[in-house]
């Protein structure tokens, strides 16, 4: 009896039972999705204004209003066509001095007040990031399940060693487009304004 037809009959069959079993495999460019969705852009926006705010506090133009003095006040000490009567000069140096310290204290207080809006900027910014990428995360999943898909990739991340996550693709469907298509309505949450703290410090 000829077992070989029997035997090519098994083999097959195995191969299209693993053939079956594959996982269905799909991509999604989570860097690109991120980057153009509604709630990045308006962080970015808010972050900036945020920034902005910052330099427009009290201290920062005292500061700079102090500085200006300064330089004038350093201008007409060192102008040797119209120098300054012996007196005269010695008041004039000794508002320098004063002026000097107080721009001293106006950029301390500042920089500390800076530092202290910055942290708060960040952690606003690591927050709304986390939730926009969490957006995109239960989008992806969604679709992945409601298609049937197993196993779904980030096409964009990276590894610690530099190199891309995926290295070689062939056939893979892309998801990046239906994730967008499906949050292109979530709308941006108001972002709360950065908080001045309280401070025994004059502005």
């Amino acid at each position: 009896m000829n077992r070989f037809p029997i035997i090519a009959i098994i083999y097959s069959t195995a191969l299209f039972g693993v053939a079956e079993a594959a996982p269905r495999i799909a991509l999604v460019r989570v860097k690109e999705i991120y980057t153009e969705m509604p709630s990045t852009l308006a962080l970015a926006e808010q972050i900036k204004a945020d920034r902005e705010q910052i330099g427009k506090n009290q201290r920062a133009i005292e500061h700079r209003r102090i500085i200006e003095e300064l330089q004038n006040i350093q201008t007409r000490l060192s102008d040797k066509k119209n120098p300054l009567a012996e007196e005269a000069g010695k008041k004039l140096a000794r508002t320098y001095e004063i002026k000097l310290q107080e721009a001293k204290t106006f950029q301390q207080e500042y920089e500390n007040f800076r530092s202290e809006q910055e942290k708060i900027i960040s952690r606003k910014e690591v927050a709304a990031m986390r939730a926009t990428l969490n957006q995109i995360m239960e989008v992806t999943q969604r679709i992945s399940k409601e298609r049937g898909f197993e196993l779904v990739m980030d096409s964009t991340g990276g590894t610690n060693t530099g190199l891309p996550f995926v290295l070689y693709q062939k056939n893979s469907e892309d998801l990046t487009n239906d994730v967008k298509a499906a949050i292109k309505d979530i709308k941006p949450a108001a972002a709360k304004p950065v908080a001045e703290p309280k401070t025994t410090s004059k502005p």
